[in-house]
């Protein structure tokens, strides 16, 4: 679906149409697909094809726009035309920046493996079959998501630039709940770029599982404690200060949370972290697969944003660069996103904790304050006490308040990454690899309702 050699042509043609001091498009289409379900039943197959071209059109340092769906020469001619005639009433930007000219050396990255391109509603019908027969032994009911796609994207210029990048990618998200709705628990996998990371069947014991186990949970009080994080869950924690190794951000207030100096003097090299936490772009990963093409088109490679514990790198955009006087960044922080971890198992992260809880799922997760990244949020899905290295029973869910910038601080056992989205959501951009975690002291300050 949308070759290289298909997409060039078409790219070629709509610049060549253009009579701007310079052009710039931006191609995009291909499959999103989908199968939902829930109380043991399908519940939604979905299927849309789109496709989409926009131009931009440049006049020294302004420029206008212009988007179609159709390909054919005279709706491609429209609009140009449409971009063109914008153009003459765009007002000047004092920021424009000069397009990336040339062609750039990308990594190599095969990210629409056959077996993954041809995933088909069929598969997932059976994949959905296994998971509720599953189910249905352990006396649970599963709701669930797979979503697919299979999409071709590209930005190509007037300048030489010629960026193509194709990808197919599947997830499995289950929910189980038991009968009398008392119990609940959830496990799946994101971004998937093979299809033989995702085991239905796997998933689906294991939310199954934590359902029937989180049934009558203890009551214990709100308080510090120590936490092991299932990787969704530290995901979704990660993803509270991604912001901070933007320039941007991290040479503001934000950035200078730890060190309490005035805005703008945190500076590359300060320890921020626990020395178990290495944050990095790891662009070309195996496993990730995700697009080398960094921002405006430039190639994107590897950058270590934290080494153990210690800020390494800054991401600087184009126009924050200039403004600073310092080189732009190719790679942006959540491109083929890795925490690293180790082959500590979970098991022997539980047996080598004397009293905590592990946590499955933080669900609404709002900020407190924007200054220090303090965020608050309830845990759900399964949430079970350790006592003495041994996994003792599910407890009530909580609510925290807790800032990434202080839990990773506190980090004392780090476990075997996973690709997981870091967003709320579980399809699009956002996947990244994630190991679970235990950090200590962490703040649960109420008793939360969820299940």
């Amino acid at each position: 679906m949308y070759s290289r050699d298909e997409v060039k042509a078409l790219t070629d043609k709509v610049l060549t149409m253009t009579k701007a001091d310079a052009a710039e498009v931006e191609f995009s289409g291909g499959e999103r697909s989908a199968t939902r379900f829930a109380n043991s039943n399908v519940t939604a197959n979905m299927v849309q094809f789109d496709q989409s071209l926009t131009l931009t059109v440049y006049a020294g340092n302004k420029s206008a726009s212009s988007t179609t769906r159709e390909f054919d020469d005279d709706t491609l001619k429209e609009m140009v035309e449409d971009a063109q005639k914008k153009l003459q009433a765009a007002r000047d930007n004092p920021e424009a920046l000069p397009l990336i000219a040339g062609p750039q050396d990308y990594l190599p990255v095969d990210a629409a493996l056959p077996n993954m391109v041809d995933f088909s509603p069929a598969d997932r019908g059976k994949m959905v079959k296994a998971s509720l027969d599953i189910c249905q032994k352990k006396g649970v009911i599963g709701s669930g998501y797979i979503p697919k796609n299979y999409l071709t994207t590209c930005t190509a210029n007037s300048k030489g630039l010629f960026a193509y990048y194709q990808s197919a990618e599947a997830g499995f998200i289950l929910t189980c709940r038991t009968n009398a709705g008392d119990g609940s628990g959830w496990a799946g996998i994101t971004g998937a770029r093979d299809i033989s990371q995702i085991d239905a069947a796997h998933f689906t014991e294991v939310a199954a599982d934590k359902a029937t186990r989180s049934v009558k949970p203890r009551a214990i009080e709100p308080g510090r404690y120590t936490v092991i994080l299932e990787p969704r869950a530290n995901a979704r924690f990660l993803s509270l200060m991604m912001g901070l190794f933007n320039a941007r951000t991290a040479e503001g207030p934000v950035g200078n949370y730890f060190s309490g100096k005035q805005p703008g003097t945190t500076k590359v090299g300060e320890k921020l972290f626990s020395d178990a936490i290495t944050i990095k772009s790891d662009v070309g990963n195996a496993v990730l697969r995700q697009t080398p093409i960094g921002t405006d088109g430039l190639a994107a490679k590897p950058v270590i944003w934290v080494d153990k514990g210690v800020l390494k790198n800054l991401f600087y955009d184009r126009a924050w660069a200039k403004r600073q006087n310092k080189d732009a960044s190719a790679t942006s922080t959540n491109m083929s996103l890795v925490m690293e971890g180790t082959d500590t198992t979970m098991e022997q992260m539980i047996k080598s904790t004397k009293r905590g809880l592990i946590v499955t799922f933080f669900w609404y997760i709002r900020p407190v304050d924007n200054l220090t990244l303090l965020n608050t949020g309830m845990t759900r899905d399964g949430l079970f006490l350790i006592e003495n290295g041994e996994v003792v029973g599910p407890v009530q869910n909580f609510r925290w308040n807790m800032s990434p910038l202080v839990g990773y601080s506190n980090v004392t056992a780090i476990g075997q990454p996973v690709p997981i989205h870091t967003g709320e959501s579980y399809d699009g951009p956002g996947t990244a690899l994630v190991p679970p975690v235990r950090i200590d002291d962490f703040y649960m300050t109420s008793v939360s309702p969820a299940v």
